[in-house]
This record gives structure tokens, C-alpha cells and sequence, in this order.
């Protein structure tokens, strides 16, 4: 019983962490912070971290973090007249080219060519 209940509490405080952990990234999309990063702010192996995200959110941090990214992407160009190279800053890429390829592969379009779309 005792270690049932500590079981129990073991894998709320790991939900916890992954869902404070989750808020955590989706306030900066601008940044990449790594897994070894996280796992040792969250003072949690780093195998761990990934199995509980999952667990959590149903995907890897990477996969769940850029479909973030590019949300906010299509936010921006849609609601504001940032560059592309502004944009893709913004969502955390260091490259246009990267972060168009990206889009292109997440919406059929290249950046600009979703921006016109939505007007």
C-alpha cells in the first residue's frame, strides 16, 4: 500500500514537472534549449524527461515544440508584416531557409506564399 501510494505520487510529480516543463517552452518558442538542459533544470535523467513528455503529451518534446513553433509562425504571418527572416527568429530558427523549408513541410506553402493566401 505505502509503496503503491509513493508510486502514485512519484508519477503525479513527474506530470507536474512535464506540464511546468511544457509551459516553460511554449513562453520562449524563441529559444532552444536542449534535452541535457532541461534534465538537469527539472533534476530529472535525461531518458526519463523524454518517456514522461511523451507520456504526457503523446509525442517527443522536438516533434511537440515545433508544431508549436509553427502555429505561432502562421500566427505571425498572418497577423503582422514581420519579415520572414523576422518570423522565423521569433520561432526559434537561426536560418530562413531552414525555418521556410520547415513550414512548406507543416502547411504546402512557403512562408510568403501563406501570408498572401491569408490576405
Amino acid at each position: 500500500r505505502l509503496i503503491r501510494r509513493q508510486r502514485q505520487m512519484c508519477i503525479r510529480d513527474r506530470v507536474e514537472t512535464a506540464r511546468r516543463m511544457h509551459d516553460e517552452l511554449l513562453a520562449h518558442p524563441e529559444e532552444r534549449i536542449t534535452i541535457e538542459e532541461l534534465a538537469h533544470k527539472y533534476l530529472m535523467n535525461p531518458t526519463t524527461l523524454k518517456d514522461v513528455f511523451k507520456a504526457v503529451y503523446g509525442e517527443s518534446i522536438a516533434s511537440h515544440m515545433k508544431e508549436h513553433r509553427m502555429e505561432k509562425a502562421a500566427e505571425l504571418l498572418r497577423e503582422t508584416e514581420l519579415s520572414i527572416a523576422a518570423v522565423a527568429e521569433a520561432v526559434g530558427y537561426d536560418s530562413a531557409g531552414k525555418f521556410s523549408s520547415a513550414f512548406r513541410e507543416r502547411y504546402h506553402l512557403l512562408p510568403s506564399e501563406y501570408r498572401k493566401a491569408q490576405k
